[in-house]
């Protein structure tokens, strides 16, 4: 049993959230001269002597339950063999540990379901418990200062041991916890174990769509700190959008476990990054007449700063400060000095609109996790670092810390780069979503998480908004919630979703929203929110575009309508990157693992792998639209032919960038030149004439392609920022097709001989391999018990399109003639009875030798684009690479829309068949390495072996993406309806 506090078993108790914890102020360091916190590292800590990094490898050992763990585990010093190590930051779910019964304990992903039977505060009868445990060198001199132990982040509880004696307890898995050890230490060499117990009854409120993990996973550290110091830096900057000013309120709290005697100041200023102060120091005597009754507001020294003129901060200008605290003695000797980086910049929400600095923004967001494939929820700077950079270069601006608070590094990368962030508190109760929330065992788990939350994170100005958390329903623990942010922090707004999906968009839950943020709302029910000026707050998205596998269907339809209807301000799509971890699959192979791969009997499958970018940070196909809709700065062609330039932004101009123009015939470029726009003021627009007369010609498209300038920090001078291309001219057709030939569906199918040692054999297709929006094929349970997921695949399982030949399901007539230069031309046409609405495609396929190993096209590209989208996929004449398959689930990929003509081509041989469209003007084609049934039938990328063939596919309608995996389905006009579809094709062999 644990010593101290075994027989109490805190982690069973909901109300007990900590025991002799440090209360949470916004993280500080102190320095010993203004210098020394000039030079400091802003995101990164300094080493100093006062201060021993804790990370690396500790004795570990795993136990079956907390009741379990013996008092000699964190008494004694480690010893025999069944004590392994572990690296700290990290879990040991992927550290291959195993508990005193051999067993190990492995990762669960569970999206809504607790991963053991409630009800709460039931835990379960296996609950594994890690022991850490290491030695720390304290120098003697310690001992005349406080000695602090941080834990920066324990899943789900921790106590902590210091010398055997305990030291405090502490939950909340995703915020630091710090203790006084200073009783506990001697000079010289101390033991120090940390007891993890992975499941408590915050795991309740911990129910998030991610991992179950379990470990210490962000930092460890021991500081010994003055007795008497600067405890809290708190920095509230402001900026007078009128008459451009700035303002910031600095309170710096003095503390320590010595009594405080009269003659304490606190000297301030305010600096540019270079150091160029701005005005003069204001001192500000600490308060200590703690007896003076009504008088006496705690030792707090404040002081007030207001500038005629300061730059504010924006994502897109982030320009920081720096604010200096000296603490000086009674003697005038400077004690220690603290530094804090801050923007000056206000938020307002006011007439539908979400205002930073007095103007409306457009939240271009992710949802991003703390996730690493290796280390789990342990992520470096660098990893963060990675994900914030990448953000930028996809036009990404604006991160919602789904479902917790963040790292704290996040925030000051977040300052310096520049996004917009909504911080959000680490409360979900998914599997409780509608009780925990007015249980007054649960208030103050509650209340310390969203206050504890602001407490670390005030000072950072990318915050625009508090989260109360997520799907946690929506009562009175909220609103005691609610109600300490607006007195404690009232200068950003608050965002909580279920407030408004409980009590309605319009009036919904207003102590705890200040803004409508819904998930997965349709497309029809925002434009409704908008033009029919329902309520009064903006409506930003919290979630939308599920980006599962092939997703992100509609996104530029979601912008088509955020963009022209008042009170909508954009969103933030599920999610930035996949959750695989990599580990040895069930299949022998090395990969990333989702869902059940693990062994565990309840998991929620491949629902974790939804992002943006692969769980190792290579963007996923869907990122080009993206990146599109996210652009700052539009084109659009006008009914006269001439063109309006228009700027996204809020608070730059466009004379960072250089707009390049190209005129397309036929898809190749015949004239281009640089566009000189002149400045274009924030939210402004511009009109122009072409810079070059349109053409004649038929298949013409005008293009501009926008650059950066200069290099910023996430991208290197030239790189692409934004594009727009208008249509001149519409494509011709070759002419109505001739038929002169008729293949019936039972005779043998037509061929056609490359001349390369190769038949081509087209057969009609209706069917695809299914997307995760199509619906969940290694999980068709779960749309049942969540009530999500798409449909459209149990239809086609139904009707047997998934087994039965396309020629069998609807008619199909395909005539072949002669065409020149040893060409066969195809017309094919396919009648879709009425009981086999909404298929997933209407074309042919066909194979060629694996030899065949580069496309080139005339079509939209360069990446895979669908129906519902390629806005952001240009007409173009392409050269690739055959397509791997990009997705952790094998599915349908790889599709080019709008194609003209394309060629598939032997590098080896410069063999080329190509295949030129002749009716309609356009087909959408792919070409990859597996056939549809071996992409079914696959449950895991690894599970594919190459194929043995290139495989085609040439479709005259294909369904769209659409996003209902976790949220509308195809919009109709994306659907392939009942009636006929006519197509006509040529296929010829050639050498280059």
């Amino acid at each position: 049993m644990l010593p101290g506090i075994g027989a109490v078993r805190p982690w069973a108790d909901p109300a007990v959230t900590s025991i002799r914890r440090l209360p949470l102020a916004p993280p500080t360091q102190a320095f010993a001269s203004i210098d020394d916190a000039r030079a400091a590292d802003p995101v990164d800590a300094v080493a100093s002597r006062w201060r021993r990094q804790l990370d690396g490898r500790w004795n570990f050992r795993l136990f079956d339950h907390p009741d379990n763990v013996p008092a000699t585990a964190v008494t004694r010093a480690p010893s025999g063999a069944k004590w392994q190590q572990v690296a700290v930051p990290g879990n040991w779910t992927l550290q291959h540990v195993v508990d005193q019964r051999n067993t190990p304990d492995l990762p669960q992903y569970t999206n809504v379901a607790m991963p053991f039977p409630g009800p709460p505060p039931r835990l379960p009868e296996r609950n594994p418990t890690g022991v850490y445990h290491r030695t720390v060198k304290v120098p003697k001199n310690w001992l005349k200062r406080q000695v602090v132990l941080h834990v920066g982040g324990a899943e789900s509880v921790h106590a902590v041991y210091v010398n055997g004696t305990f030291a405090g307890y502490g939950t909340d898995s995703r915020l630091a916890s710090e203790y006084d050890v200073t009783e506990h230490l001697v000079a010289g060499v101390n033991r120090i174990a940390i007891v993890v117990v992975k499941f408590s009854a915050q795991s309740y409120v911990e129910d998030q769509d991610q991992w179950w993990m379990g470990g210490l996973h962000r930092e460890v550290y021991v500081e010994a700190r003055a007795t008497t110091r600067i405890v809290s830096l708190e920095c509230d900057a402001a900026y007078d959008v009128e008459a451009g000013a700035g303002s910031v309120d600095v309170r710096a709290t003095v503390g320590g476990p010595a009594k405080l005697r009269a003659g304490w100041t606190v000297r301030t200023h305010v600096e540019t990054l270079r150091g160029r102060r701005l005005g003069t120091p204001r001192t500000s005597e600490v308060p200590h007449r703690f007896w003076e009754i009504n008088a006496f507001t705690a030792h707090v020294a404040t002081s007030t700063f207001t500038y005629k003129k300061v730059d504010p901060w924006s994502a897109e200008s982030p320009t920081r400060y720096r604010v200096v605290a000296e603490l000086v003695d009674p003697n005038g000797d400077v004690a220690e000095v603290h530094r804090q980086l801050v923007g000056f910049r206000t938020i307002e929400v006011r007439d539908r609109q979400f205002l930073v600095n007095g103007r409306p923004i457009w939240f271009f967001g992710v949802n991003r996790h703390d996730q690493h494939p290796e280390r789990g929820k342990a992520v470096t700077t660098d990893d963060i670092r990675s994900d914030l950079l990448a953000m930028r270069r996809h036009n990404i601006t604006a991160v919602r810390t789904s479902h917790y608070p963040n790292d704290p590094r996040l925030l000051d990368l977040c300052d310096e780069i520049g996004l917009y962030v909504v911080d959000e508190s680490n409360i979900e109760s998914h599997a409780y979503n509608t009780s925990l929330c007015n249980d007054p065992s649960y208030r103050q788990a509650w209340l310390e998480r969203i206050a504890r939350m602001v407490q670390r994170d005030r000072n950072h100005a990318s915050i625009v908004m508090w989260s109360l958390g997520n799907e946690a329903g929506y009562g009175d623990n909220h609103d005691a919630a609610a109600a300490w942010v607006r007195a404690n922090e009232p200068s950003r707004p608050l965002h909580y979703e279920p407030a408004v999906f409980h009590d309605g968009w319009i009036d919904g839950g207003l102590n705890a929203s200040d803004v409508v943020c819904p998930m997965y709302p349709t497309i029809d029910d925002i434009r409704a929110y908008g033009d029919d000026d329902l309520g009064h707050r903006p409506l930003i998205m919290c979630e939308y575009s599920h980006a599962m596998g092939n997703a992100n269907g509609s996104l530029a339809d979601y912008w088509d309508v955020i963009t022209t209807t008042p009170g909508l301000q954009g969103g933030f799509i599920w999610e930035w990157k996949d959750h695989g971890l990599t580990t040895t699959l069930p299949n022998g192979r090395t990969g990333f693992a989702y869902g059940g791969m693990f062994g565990e009997s309840l998991h929620d499958g491949n629902f974790v792998a939804d992002g943006l970018m692969s769980s190792d940070l290579q963007p996923h196909p869907a990122m080009q639209e993206v990146e599109w809709c996210y652009r700052p700065v539009t084109v659009t062609l006008l009914d006269d032919h001439r063109i309006r330039i228009t700027n996204r932004r809020s608070f730059t101009t466009l004379d960072d960038l250089v707009a390049k123009w190209e005129l397309r015939v036929g898809g190749e470029i015949i004239e281009s030149g640089t566009l000189d726009v002149g400045t274009v003021p924030p939210h402004a627009s511009v009109s122009g004439p072409l810079p070059t007369p349109a053409p004649a010609n038929r298949d013409a498209q005008f293009a501009i392609r926008w650059t950066q300038r200069r290099a910023t920090p996430w991208a290197p001078k030239g790189h692409l920022v934004a594009w727009d291309q208008v249509e001149l001219a519409p494509p011709a057709q070759f002419g109505a097709p001739t038929f002169v030939r008729f293949d019936s569906p039972g005779d043998e199918p037509a061929t056609f001989d490359t001349g390369l040692g190769h038949d081509i054999r087209p057969e009609l297709t209706v069917f695809r391999a299914p997307t995760d929006n199509d619906g969940f094929k290694l999980m068709p349970e779960l749309t049942e018990r969540h009530g999500v997921g798409g449909t459209a695949l149990r239809s086609w399982q139904a009707a047997g399109i998934d087994r039965t030949p396309a020629d069998d399901l609807v008619e199909h007539r395909h005539d072949v003639e002669a065409g020149p230069e040893d060409s066969v031309i195809h017309h094919h046409e396919v009648v879709v009875p009425d009981h086999l609405d909404d298929l997933a495609r209407v074309g042919v396929t066909f194979e060629l030798p694996a030899a065949f190993d580069r496309v080139r096209w005339y079509g939209r590209g360069p990446r895979e684009n669908y129906p519902d989208r390629n806005r952001g996929a240009m007409l173009g004449i392409w050269d690739a690479e055959v397509d791997q398959l990009p997705y952790l689930v094998p599915q349908e990929f790889g599709l080019r829309t709008d194609c003209r003509w394309f060629e598939f081509v032997r590098s080896d041989t410069k063999a080329v068949v190509r295949l030129d469209v002749i009716d309609p003007a356009s087909l959408h084609v792919s070409a990859g390495r597996h056939r549809d049934s071996e992409l079914y039938a696959a449950s895991h990328e690894t599970d594919l072996e190459p194929g043995s063939t290139l495989v085609v596919h040439v479709d005259v309608a294909h369904r769209g993406i659409g996003t209902a995996a976790c949220g509308p389905d195809v919009l109709d006009r994306y659907r392939l309806r009942p009636g006929p579809y006519r197509f006509s094709y040529r296929l010829t062999p050639r050498r280059r």
